[in-house]
């Protein structure tokens, strides 16, 4: 497992820091790609959790695709646990469970009992086996419903977003047996299921990254220094450092890197006024035709289209300061 999975488990659940300190963890799910976005997201939710520690409240996340989501988990669960054979899965968990050991807490779509059955990859039944060839289904089965518009997905094992390592603090925060399934329903009519062993070097990474995350959140409090997450894109950087002060300072160490900037620029400058002009050259030729085969290559110039929308009054918006996501540079007379 590579640090890009270990801080996935912060980013995967949304920790929600309540006034008492304790780390109770959201069933929501971004989906992210990249290590870049996973580390600004890490940044972002210490951001909040410091708002709180401060008195701010935590925001509330909702939009259609989860309501969806949620309305459809008694039919996903109900179904997956048929198909393993099982019977009575438990769907109505209002609470969360919080971890023995760590400051951490989850919530349940459901679970169910085994008893004691052996299974394999089933590929008729959408069972797939991940992390082990056959698993055997004692104790309580953890099962986390997941209903998505994206094609199915035909590899051995779910992408991060999707859930693994979500399940994997679930198991290991119930502690009553040693399987968990993510179970996908695609588009409305594909049911799979992923089907996981308690992974222990898994765990012991996630377990890692969460006691970092209380850390930092711990060192806030005691001194009110902010740690953060190393910052890996100007958008990120002027998230994280919002509130400047408005001084000048003197730190030459800068000025070669100031330079390049500056360089680099007009290269992009001067490459996007060659594409540009070769797409005109392009437009050109194709005038009143949308698509155009040359050679190996098929050029679209598509088109978009709006519909009519009545008119209506932009509400009020508080004033606001947002620091911006790009430097200004500009010689200075010595």
């Amino acid at each position: 497992m590579k640090i890009k999975e270990t801080i996935r488990l912060v980013i995967n659940q949304l920790f929600e820091l309540d006034k008492s300190g304790s780390l109770p963890m959201d069933d929501y799910n971004d989906v992210i790609q990249g290590l870049d976005d996973i580390l600004e997201k890490l940044n972002n939710q210490s951001k909040e959790k410091i708002d709180v520690i401060n008195g701010g409240e935590i925001p509330f996340i909702s939009n259609e695709a989860m309501t969806f989501g949620n309305l459809s988990e008694p039919m996903i669960l109900t179904e997956s646990a048929n198909r393993l054979g099982l019977k009575d899965p438990i769907i109505d968990y209002d609470k969360p469970f919080f971890h023995r050991d760590l400051p951490f807490a989850c919530s349940l779509d459901g679970t169910v009992e085994g008893d004691g059955r052996t299974i394999m990859t089933d590929i008729e039944r959408g069972i797939i086996c991940v992390n082990a060839d056959e698993i055997k289904l004692e104790g309580t089965i953890i099962l986390e419903a997941k209903l998505t518009g994206h094609d199915v997905e035909n590899a051995s094992e779910l992408p991060l977003y999707r859930g693994p390592l979500q399940l994997q603090m679930q198991i290991d925060t119930v502690d009553q047996g040693d399987v968990g399934v993510v179970c996908v329903l695609y588009k409305g009519t594909t049911l799979k299921l992923f089907v996981y062993k308690r992974d222990a070097e898994v765990l012991d990474q996630l377990h890692t990254a969460i006691m970092d995350f209380q850390r930092r959140l711990d060192k806030y409090k005691t001194n009110e220094e902010v740690e953060w997450y190393n910052v890996r894109t100007p958008e990120e950087a002027s998230k994280v450092w919002d509130r400047p002060e408005d001084i000048e300072v003197m730190m030459p160490g800068l000025e070669k890197d100031a330079e390049k900037i500056i360089e680099l620029r007009q290269v992009i400058s001067d490459v996007e006024k060659q594409v540009k002009a070769i797409e005109v050259q392009i437009m050109d030729n194709m005038r009143d035709y949308s698509h155009a085969i040359s050679g190996r290559y098929k050029i679209s110039w598509p088109t978009l289209n709006y519909k009519a929308q009545p008119e209506k009054v932009t509400p009020a918006k508080p004033a606001r300061t947002i620091r911006q996501s790009k430097l200004r540079i500009r010689e200075r007379e010595l």
